[in-house]
Formats: structure tokens, sequence, C-alpha cells
């Protein structure tokens, strides 16, 4: 499996961090988001169409951080992220969230593709697996 990977730029801003202008640990999380859904759009996935059409949404399912070192308000942040690993019916991104050169954290997150009118689970759809995969390289 060869990932495309995306890079999504955001600057902190203040109502990200805590009283000390820490970028505050649940705010990567929206950074993250951000970056997938910027990693599908250059590859011609929409995200909001795809609910839209299929009933279908793609919840987290579980998410690994390690946090290495904080970011603060006004620091501008770059978010590379990829598909780590690929299944029937989830996926693994695996992103890097860096300040310049110095890595402040490392993650993964499981989406899998559910239903909205039942919860169950369904088969990733291959319009988002190639959104997030080289070609001749899926699942």
């Amino acid at each position: 499996m060869i990932s495309r990977r995306g890079k999504y730029t955001v600057r902190v801003l203040y109502q990200d961090t805590d009283q000390a202008k820490v970028v505050h640990h649940a705010s990567y999380f929206r950074y993250l988001e951000a970056a997938r859904l910027e990693l599908w759009r250059e590859h011609g996935f929409s995200y909001d169409a795809f609910e839209k059409e299929t009933g279908l949404g793609l919840p987290v399912a579980e998410a690994q951080m390690r946090y290495r070192s904080g970011a603060r308000f006004d620091d501008l942040l770059d978010v590379e992220t990829w598909a780590d690993v690929a299944t029937r019916a989830s996926v693994w991104f695996a992103a890097t969230v860096r300040r310049g050169e110095t890595v402040l954290v490392e993650s993964r997150v499981r989406l899998a593709c559910a239903s909205f009118a039942d919860g169950s689970i369904r088969r990733i759809p291959t319009a988002l697996l190639d959104a997030c995969l080289e070609p001749g390289h899926g699942v």
C-alpha cells in the first residue's frame, strides 16, 4: 500500500490554547481532522457529498496520540497525514504535527465506515480509498 500524503498548515488561535497559551491537547484532534479533509479534497473526494449521497459516515473508532512538545498561541503548524493501514471497514490515518522541523505530536486515528441509519459497519467506499492511496495500491 502506497499512501498519498497531505500537508495542512494551521496557525494556532487563542481559542485553541489554555491559560498558559499552550495548545490544549484536544485542539490537535481538530487539526488532524482538517488535514484529513484537505487530503481527500485534494484528491477529488468530498466528505460532505459522501455523507449526503450514501448515508454513511466515518466516525473515529480509535485514537492514539503522543505529545512530544507543546505548541503555543500564534505558532504556525504543519500537519502531515496519510493512510497507514486500510481494511474493508476502517482506515488508520497517521499524522505528524510540526512547528518548523520540531515534531510536536505523532498520532494514529482509525476511522470506521458506518451507516447513519442503524450504526452498522459498512465497507470503505472505493472513492475514499482512491483519495488516500496511489493508483494501483488499493486494499
